[in-house]
């Protein structure tokens, strides 16, 4: 129970030392990227943290409400995470050729709302290439999220890998 009260702690003592850099006239800024990391960290530690909670206690609407609040919080930091896992893959040309071949289908698949389909169809061409199945990719499909930011996720990660090559220009 500690770790929690500790980590808070250091994040506080952060922002302590962030302001009093602000108040002198010279931040730093790998110290502020560093507190965005940490506290980004916590964010998505909580909501893992929620989403055991409410599994735990499934008449709790308390829980569920808490949990879908920090679920939509964290939920633009998944969008960019996703589009740049997209990027990322786009480097296989096993995938890369798979998600060319399949990609049509699976963005019909995501624009009418079948996560069941479209993740089936991923998950065929990550075990067809063998390759692991990105752990972040599996928390847009959670049912957590809406159907609108579903289709958010999803295509924000098949932009990526699907895209035009002018993704280093970003």
């Amino acid at each position: 129970m500690s770790t929690p009260v500790s980590s808070k702690i250091s994040l506080e003592e952060k922002l302590n030392q962030l302001e009093e850099q602000l108040k002198n006239g010279d931040p730093d800024f790998e110290q502020f990227r560093q507190a965005h990391q940490e506290l980004k960290g916590l964010g998505r530690r909580l909501q893992e943290l929620l989403q055991w909670a409410t599994e735990q206690h499934r008449d709790d609407k308390k829980f569920e409400s808490l949990y879908r609040q920090v679920a939509g919080w964290n939920a633009s930091t998944l969008m960019e995470s996703l589009k740049r896992t997209g990027f990322a893959l786009k480097q296989d040309s096993d995938l890369k050729d798979a998600f060319d071949r399949q990609g049509y289908r699976i963005l019909e698949l995501v624009r009418a709302g079948k996560r069941d389909e479209a993740f089936h169809a991923i998950l065929r061409i990550f075990v067809s290439a063998k390759k692991e199945f990105p752990a972040h990719l599996v928390e847009a499909f959670k049912p957590i999220y809406s159907d609108e930011l579903f289709k958010v996720f999803l295509f924000s990660f098949l932009s990526g890998i699907l895209g035009q090559e002018r993704e280093t220009e970003q």
